[in-house]
């Protein structure tokens, strides 16, 4: 039995879909050209003329506090592996991780557990 990790590559709209109905947290993998860091977002994928993934910036009523849009032309490929997905860009831009939100209260329980076991 292999303990390699799966690496899957997927589309906006596969990605969009996962996430959907969920909060992401959003991290860039390294630090240059542009970085981008969101605690707790949304992730929307729209299709009207051209492709787009948007990666919106929530609070904790969940009002927009920002947003940042990427067209398909910009966007490299998208990998999945265990349920985080990296954005890979085509572009001078750190790539960035993509994962669900967890709250402090779920970080903390998921410790304690590990911790018992």
């Amino acid at each position: 039995m292999s303990n390699a990790t799966e690496v899957r590559e997927v589309s906006m709209k596969e990605m969009a879909q996962a996430f959907d109905g969920k909060y992401v947290n959003v991290s860039s993998v390294d630090h240059y050209g542009i970085a981008i860091e969101m605690t707790k977002g949304t992730i929307e994928y729209k299709d009207d003329l051209k492709p787009e993934l948007w990666l919106v910036s929530r609070d904790s009523e969940n009002n927009v506090t920002g947003s940042v849009t990427f067209d398909e032309d910009v966007i490299e490929s998208i990998e999945e592996s265990n349920g985080t997905y990296t954005i890979i860009f085509s572009t001078a831009m750190a790539d960035i991780d993509i994962s669900e939100y967890k709250s402090l209260e779920e970080l903390q329980k998921e410790h304690d557990e590990k911790q018992k076991a």
